[in-house]
């Protein structure tokens, strides 16, 4: 719909700018702050409609200009599996109505030059007050009697999912979304995420009864804002609008004691709000090869506009981050560090759910660095509260804010809606001012004890997995989880294949063994010596694997000539020998040596996994891949991924516990070359792992060496057996007869 405004103003940049240049002022010191100025929020009226409608009039007679907004007061619910009609059912309203089609209803809109949109929540006119009359009638139509062409809808859902696919390549939309998912949780009425599946869900039937149910006359208000009074109110409204009572709604209790709505299904409100909880969790989206990373630390909020606090928090969140160029955020990433053009704080109150998140873009070798600094001044606000200066700043510029906005009549129509949605004081407004400078730095330092949590919050990350995943995992506070990978619809993350029909895992392993030589030439290898190098903490350090025959191995891993550890396996027990002591690789450990303890591994999957299975096929970095799925005989589990044309092992991804945690660890193959007429990798990037990332070179190959049958051996003392001790009914009688010399 075309929608049609005046601007009107007055160009004296020309006149006021050799006036500041001239002026002389001494801004060694901050003007002495004057008296709290009075607020006058200007006349207006409210009244009640007989069928329930709340009226509020706003009277501004310096253009003969009329807006006028229909809102009705909902709770937010839960959409379930059909997430989205809500808005839909907004965007809608105006499709058409039991007398005018889309078409009628935009060419009148035209023709008077007027402003017309809605949303879920109701709608708005505006437009010269000689049409108000017409633009009521047309307002009364689209609030009252919808029509929800099944034409329109469908234009409606692809317009939504042309939306929700373009979100998959845009960064702040993820973080938006799926932020808010994870803020507040996806059965949350603030949390749950419109999808093209839940948009392909939406009917017609669910439009009508959420209209049918919500927009009602005893739930409404009517909000006139400009050249009008409220005689001329009262006229107006003696039409339809007025006489409007609509049938009730038809519900009832389904067994749980949920009401259960025709047309809608079981409604499931808010009935607590989300509070900060359990600790520190950090989810990424990935976006391979990104060059920056949006970050998002945020928690829910119990905080109400009318709570006492409020303004206090507002202050607070001022001073952390919210919209000042002072703010600390922006002067520590900012202005000190150069990591990011903006970093912001909100904290929103709502009289249902409120919540806090901080947001950024920064790059993507900075992104953790930069999570350390938003949580730091998260912790110090905390901690040490706030300067008289800071407080002095950021109420000038709430008071400014302030001020401005009353130079606007729809300020005042907003703030006495608002007084009504929330509950607020009837001087809420009025006062503001007084309040305001009346916060003091210990309402602040309370402020922030009771609204910011570090220690609870949700930090989403929307940037590349390959390059941050192993360095995110030590800001996650959460017992056993390390970073948890989701979708750009905030789901858990999961692969998704496409089946390759009569290809199997045993096809895939041979593929792969052709490709590196044949299983004639990998025959001739008896034994083999690799030695590898790296860098670990700024430190030179070589790894040294030997490979010998019945699946016996040792490594020798070395930093700056000192040895850190040394793992040696005679193809029955295992021996690890460190710094730390020496002791007997068990368990998992053991089955994950006996696996990959092999120069070529997939020749031995029939000893060492329980089951290999092909997953399907995937694209990964825009290559063609096949992955196997595999089961170890101590139940651990890693995936391959296999060019599918050159049939080369490209990758490895492997879910371990360490220190705690459960890490994933990526490994890439790349750089084949031969030796001994087999063809190995020669460099292998590992990725996710708790000692961080590596790249590791392979320098040296050396195959079929005289290798002694002692070279791994190991001194362990022989393994306990345990000794079975049979039941009483198993256990044989005992002869105590003297036995005969």
């Amino acid at each position: 719909m075309n929608a049609r405004t005046i601007h009107t103003g007055l160009c004296l940049g020309g006149l006021i700018l050799p006036l500041l240049m001239n002026a002389q002022l001494d801004r060694s010191h901050p003007p002495a702050p004057g008296p709290t100025p009075k607020v006058s929020l200007g006349a207006h009226t409210t009244f009640k409609l007989p069928n329930g409608f709340q009226v509020i009039v706003v009277e501004n007679h310096k253009l003969p200009l009329v807006g006028v907004q229909v809102r009705f007061d909902i709770p937010p619910i839960t959409q379930g599996q059909a997430f989205g009609y809500i808005d839909m059912m907004g965007d809608l309203l105006a499709a058409g109505t039991a007398k005018r089609d889309k078409a009628t209803l935009d060419a009148d809109v035209d023709r008077m030059g007027a402003t017309f949109f809605t949303n879920s929540e109701g709608a708005y006119a505006s437009g010269l007050k000689r049409h108000l009359p017409e633009l009521l009638d047309l307002l009364t139509e689209v609030v009252t009697s919808p029509t929800f062409p099944e034409a329109e809808i469908e234009k409606a859902r692809k317009r939504e999912m042309s939306s929700v696919q373009q979100r998959k390549d845009d960064a702040s939309a993820i973080a938006d979304v799926v932020g808010r998912s994870v803020t507040f949780g996806r059965g949350h009425p603030y949390g749950e995420v419109v999808t093209a599946t839940s948009l392909s869900r939406i009917s017609v039937k669910q439009l009508n009864a959420y209209h049918h149910t919500f927009f009602r006359p005893e739930k409404g208000y009517l909000v006139f804002v400009g050249d009008i009074t409220e005689k001329e109110v009262r006229a107006l409204l003696k039409g339809e609008l007025s006489k409007w009572k609509p049938d009730a709604v038809r519900s009832t209790l389904n067994e749980n004691g949920m009401e259960h709505i025709e047309g809608l299904g079981d409604v499931r409100y808010l009935d607590k709000p989300a509070v900060p909880r359990g600790a520190r969790r950090v989810l990424i989206v990935d976006r391979p090869g990104a060059g920056q990373s949006v970050i998002r630390v945020s928690f829910p909020l119990n905080l109400q506009p009318k709570d006492e606090r409020a303004l206090s928090a507002q202050v607070m969140n001022t001073i952390l981050g919210g919209g000042v160029f002072n703010a600390r955020l922006m002067q520590n990433l900012r202005e000190d560090k150069g990591w990011t053009y903006g970093i912001y704080s909100t904290m929103e109150s709502d009289r249902f759910n409120g919540h806090f998140h901080i947001t950024a873009n920064v790059g993507t070798d900075v992104t953790d660095s930069a999570i350390v600094e938003t949580l730091k001044e998260m912790e110090l606000i905390r901690a040490k509260g706030v300067t008289a200066e800071e407080l002095d700043l950021a109420k000038r510029y709430m008071a400014g804010s302030f001020a401005r906005s009353l130079e606007d009549p729809r300020t005042i129509a907003r703030f006495e809606l608002n007084k009504h949605l929330n509950g607020l004081a009837d001087d809420h407004y009025a006062t503001y001012l007084k309040r305001l400078d009346a916060v003091t730095i210990a309402d602040v330092q309370a402020a922030a004890e009771a609204f910011i949590y570090p220690d609870n919050a949700v930090i989403l990350v929307v940037g590349d997995k390959k390059k941050l995943m192993s360095k995110l995992g030590s800001f996650s506070w959460s017992t056993g989880q390390g970073v948890t990978e989701l979708d750009h619809n905030g789901a858990f993350w999961v692969e998704e294949f496409e089946p390759v029909p009569g290809l199997t895992a045993e096809q895939v392993i041979e593929d792969h063994l052709k490709a590196i030589g044949g299983r004639e030439a990998i025959a001739r290898i008896k034994n083999m010596r690799m030695e590898l190098t790296t860098e670990m903490n700024g430190r030179p350090v070589t790894v040294v694997q030997w490979y010998g025959p019945d699946g016996q191995f040792k490594s020798v891993t070395k930093a700056d000539d000192l040895l850190m550890q040394e793992d040696v396996f005679d193809g029955t027990r295992g021996v690890r020998l460190s710094s730390a002591g020496d002791r007997e690789i068990e368990d998992m450990e053991l089955g994950e040596l006996m696996f990959n303890g092999h120069a070529i591994p997939e020749l031995h999957y029939p000893q060492t996994t329980e089951r290999v299975i092909l997953s399907g096929r995937i694209n990964i970095g825009g290559k063609p891949m096949h992955k196997l799925f595999i089961q170890l005989n101590t139940g651990g589990t890693v995936g391959d991924y296999y060019d599918a044309k050159t049939g080369l092992k490209q990758q490895r991804v492997d879910r371990k516990i360490a220190d705690g945690r459960t890490w994933t660890i990526t490994t890439e193959y790349s750089n084949y070359q031969a030796a001994g007429g087999v063809l190995f990798p020669r460099t292998i990037v590992q990725t996710g792992g708790p000692g961080g990332d590596l790249t590791l070179t392979v320098t040296a190959i050396d195959v079929n060496l005289d290798l002694k049958p002692t070279f791994f051996a190991i001194t362990l003392p022989p393994p306990v057996v345990p000794v079975i001790i049979p039941s009483s009914e198993e256990q044989p009688s005992m002869d105590i007869t003297p036995a005969e010399d």
